[in-house]
């Protein structure tokens, strides 16, 4: 079904695990690794993963966070049970449970109010936008075919406690449509870093942390470069 990968020693994102991935198709890429850094996690904390794909965030967060427990959700069931077979060979099925579940229908499975932190690397794409990827579990797991932002977003308040967090990664692009998104369902954005790939170069990508029903007030970070050495000139 896939081949042994380690996550990549980018940074602190290291942490010893061991994931396999399918040889084609859908592969985990350096926006999860650059959330489940930015994600802040407290003590004995109870984290939700929406839309977990081969479990690699809720993985980093449980090895970084001894006292977290983690559900991660996943619909695709190609990838919920690579995830399931990731947990067991990380041996953190004490921690993180995988629950193969819809978003869209969040509200039958998963207790309201009960999460105090939620993490999401939401699908970036429209279905319309850009060619769409040959290998279906790709294609739903990078454009808005099977759920897009806006239900991600609902899943995530239904599950929040008051004054819980949520935390995304998402196409730098597409910022105005997170932040609106956001506001309008009261998971007001509180932090925000812009990642770029090289000096001079645009942003790629946005991660924000929002808190559930907060006031306005909103820190936006330095930011994140991940080749800072690498020569612009091209």
């Amino acid at each position: 079904m896939g081949q042994d990968a380690q996550c990549p020693p980018y940074g602190p994102t290291d942490h010893g695990l061991q994931l396999i991935q399918p040889e084609k198709g859908y592969r985990f890429s350096v926006d999860a690794l650059l959330l489940a850094e930015f994600a802040r996690i407290r003590q004995r904390e109870r984290v939700l993963d929406l839309g977990t794909g081969c479990g690699v965030i809720a993985l980093i967060i449980a090895r970084r966070h001894p006292t977290a427990v983690v559900t991660a959700i996943e619909l695709q069931p190609e990838l919920a049970a690579l995830a399931r077979e990731n947990v067991h060979r990380n041996g953190l099925e004490d921690r993180v449970e995988i629950i193969e579940g819809d978003l869209n229908k969040s509200r039958s499975f998963l207790k309201a109010g009960h999460y105090g932190a939620v993490v999401s690397n939401p699908p970036y794409r429209a279905p319309a936008s850009g060619r769409l990827c040959i290998e279906p579990t790709e294609a739903r797991a990078r454009h808005e075919i099977l759920t897009d932002l806006d239900r991600i977003l609902e899943a995530g308040r239904h599950a929040l406690r008051p004054g819980g967090r949520i935390f995304l990664v998402y196409s730098a692009d597409r910022s105005v449509r997170l932040l609106s998104g956001m506001r309008r369902l009261r998971l007001e954005p509180k932090r925000l870093r812009f990642v770029h790939a090289r000096p001079n170069c645009r942003a790629s990508l946005v991660l924000v942390e929002g808190v559930k029903d907060a006031g306005e007030e909103l820190h936006v970070l330095p930011p994140l470069i991940l080749h800072p050495q690498c020569d612009t000139r091209d």
